[in-house]
């Protein structure tokens, strides 16, 4: 599946925790965003019933469930919509500020109606709407800084940090 289409995604998402394999039915937006101040529990906490049973069975079990239960939430807020996992939880934790959330109820976006991908891409256009190609350099390096802690997950997938960091620069932004 493209990135493009994965963004569109309505199925569940496969998770690996304690050697066992869990769907984690499709959810909203709204859903994901409600969840998002546990980060690393979200296949819990938006898993039906029964799987979270099974996955609270686990983590008592196995100590190492309660470390995989936590990649595999990043993991799949990462796959649900198509960024890293910070980026998209930036984006997220932006959407309910009272300003970028009326613009996008205005403009017809529900929560209630979209995948947490198109949900990301809506924030993101409207965030990046009207600016230069400066000022549009900065709110993307904003997003794409790792968390302290996570500095080695940034060019994981081929991102070039000191690319980035060069391009700024010559922007006079560094």
């Amino acid at each position: 599946m493209s990135d493009g289409a994965r963004l569109l995604a309505r199925g569940p998402l496969r998770v690996r925790v304690a050697g066992e394999n869990y769907l984690v039915p499709y959810r909203t937006a709204a859903e994901w965003v409600l969840e998002l101040d546990r980060p690393a529990v979200l296949v819990a906490r938006l898993a039906d019933e029964e799987t979270r049973g099974a996955l609270v069975r686990a983590v008592v079990r196995d100590p190492r469930a309660k470390h995989e239960l936590r990649a595999e939430s990043l993991r799949i807020l990462a796959e649900a919509t198509g960024r890293k996992w910070w980026e998209a939880g930036r984006l997220l934790s932006t959407s309910v500020s009272p300003e970028v959330l009326g613009r996008l109820l205005l403009s017809g976006v529900d929560p209630w109606q979209r995948s947490v991908g198109e949900w990301c891409a809506a924030v993101y256009a409207l965030c990046v709407k009207g600016r230069d190609t400066k000022d549009r350099l900065k709110f993307d390096f904003s997003l794409a800084v790792p968390p302290p802690g996570h500095e080695d997950e940034w060019d994981d997938e081929g991102d070039d940090a000191d690319a980035i960091v060069g391009d700024l620069a010559k922007l006079g932004m560094m």
